[in-house]
């Protein structure tokens, strides 16, 4: 979720460093659930985001409008981490990394890569995770 905050808003920490990673494969396509959806829209539009993009309505057109670029895929949230499949280490499973360890599992789920800015998100979490990670440098 941090890679498409820092996409979508132009004040964000690491704007350029995103659009350069976006850039470097032109081929490459930007998939997105609904929980990424949602927490941007949630963040975005939150009054006190230091870089407040408006109402949630309006932070709803500029996702729209980034979905519907042709490099957009769309990805249902279809794993559980209820599921042992999707989860190698129950212990590294924490409040504040839930979403981090859903979003990679969905990712490897999907054959696809989780970019990122955060060093944090506990890899052995999932398995084949370091596989489905990538670390975006700001």
């Amino acid at each position: 979720m941090n890679t498409l905050l820092a996409l979508l808003d132009p004040r964000h920490v690491f704007h350029e460093a995103a659009h350069s990673w976006a850039a470097r494969d032109p081929s490459a396509h930007w998939l997105t659930s609904p929980l990424v959806q949602n927490g941007v829209i949630r963040v975005a539009s939150h009054p006190r985001y230091p870089n407040h993009l408006g109402t949630s309505g309006a932070v709803r057109n500029v996702l729209r409008a980034f979905c519907a670029d042709p490099r957009h895929e769309f990805c249902p949230d279809d794993i559980s981490l209820v599921d042992d499949a999707h989860v190698a280490r129950t212990d590294l499973l924490t409040p504040s990394g839930i979403t981090d360890v859903y979003l990679l599992a969905l990712a490897r789920r999907h054959q696809a890569r989780l970019a990122t800015f955060d060093r944090r998100i506990p890899v052995q979490a999932v398995p084949g995770g370091e596989s489905a990670l990538e670390l975006l440098s700001a």
